[in-house]
């Protein structure tokens, strides 16, 4: 009797769990081994559009993942005097869009997965596939075989290195801060205020507060001494519009985590044999569209989808790559476009861009926002050919 493949994750962050869970639903055996020894509370915000929320109803997690954050309405974006250039409806579409802490959001995904199924502090050196089986081995000396692994380890991802051979990511150009203030906006609106060659975002997440983020053009390897993270950005921002400064002031210095924004030219193929990558070990994206998440979500479930269909995972993994392609690479390649217009540091540029965005918040582009939303990985055919 045939049995089920045994998958093996690499990476038990949101993709990589997503994943795991979507496959035991779907009957395959699953290990999951994770770099980081334990799920840090340092983090940030994190948004689900409806698209993600929609794959997380469908395993059965959207409303632990409601519960710990706030339903979002509207996207608002201002310039840096606290004009109104903009709004966009978010509850366009029969499930809602979500802001939460990243950690709550693993945490949920976590508690409706068998804890003995995540390997935790394995980092992963190599692996070694034949037509039937992979082999993988870790730092700590620790092997595991199955009949097919997933690369979900990220950006800088170890598996997408042996398989895709193609360098490291793209440096944009841009920094991003992010952080979590105890203050709760007390709304349910995300929004983004736009400045010269520096943005910032504020997120409502529920009981824990306002997670917010700040992009500014620096050097890939500027730091931040010898004031640290906070004062430079107070020295930003001390005159944008409330609560911008209050919000950045209530933060624990402690806790800013600072990231350089990369991405990736969009690949069409990125597995070999029974090896595949998800979410940003595939195919990263700047953070201007809000989808990182959203991707990886989706990914899990037409992975999971692709496999049931087709158990022989060489069968399989092309047809995933070949379903995600379009959608990842447009998501890429409009997000990378987004970052170099809310990036412009002239006058008469940032003019420019914040006329489109005041004459762009129509019905056109609340349609389109809609139809992109409105994605369901549980109804796109399988069919191979």
């Amino acid at each position: 009797m045939k049995t089920e493949p045994q998958i093996i994750i690499i990476g038990a962050g949101i993709g990589g769990l997503t994943a795991a869970i979507a496959l035991r639903q779907a009957g395959f055996g699953v290990k999951v081994f994770e770099r980081a020894a334990e799920v840090k509370e340092i983090g940030a915000g994190i948004g689900l559009s409806t698209n993600a929320v929609r794959v997380l109803k469908h395993l059965g997690l959207m409303q632990p993942v409601v519960d710990r954050g706030t339903v979002i309405k509207a996207a608002v974006t201002y310039d840096s005097r606290g004009n109104r250039l903009g709004s966009m409806p978010t509850n366009l579409a029969d499930v809602p869009s979500v802001c939460l802490h990243r950690a709550d959001l693993l945490q949920a995904l976590l508690s409706a997965f068998s804890q003995d199924c995540v390997h935790r502090g394995e980092q992963l050196v190599r692996f070694n596939q034949t037509s039937q089986a992979v082999t993988v081995h870790f730092a700590s000396g620790r092997t595991a075989t199955g009949d097919a692994l997933v690369g979900a380890d990220g950006l800088h991802s170890r598996v997408r290195a042996q398989l895709c051979d193609d360098g490291e990511p793209v440096y944009r150009g841009y920094q991003c801060w992010r952080g979590v203030c105890d203050q709760r906006s007390g709304g349910a609106e995300l929004t983004e205020t736009l400045g010269l060659g520096v943005r910032v975002g504020l997120v409502p997440i529920g009981c824990r507060g306002t997670a917010w983020w700040c992009t500014a053009n620096e050097d890939e390897l500027a730091s931040d001494e010898p004031h640290g993270a906070k004062s430079k950005l107070l020295n930003w921002l001390a005159h944008w519009p409330k609560p911008i400064p209050e919000v950045i002031r209530g933060t624990d210095p402690a806790a800013i985590i600072k990231t350089a924004i990369y991405d990736r030219k969009p690949l069409k193929t990125w597995g070999k044999g029974c090896c595949t990558l998800l979410g940003d070990a595939a195919h990263p994206t700047t953070p201007n569209m809000g989808q990182g998440a959203g991707m990886a979500i989706e990914d899990a479930i037409v992975l999971a989808r692709c496999l049931s269909r087709y158990p022989d995972p060489v069968a399989a993994f092309p047809l995933y790559e070949r379903l995600r392609y379009a959608r990842t690479a447009k998501v890429t390649n409009i997000s990378r476009y987004y970052g170099v217009m809310g990036q412009w540091e002239n006058r008469g540029a940032a003019w420019l861009r914040n006329r489109i965005i005041q004459l762009g918040s129509g019905k056109n582009a609340m349609k389109g926002y809609a139809n992109f939303v409105s994605y369901d990985p549980n109804t796109i055919s399988l069919n191979a050919g």
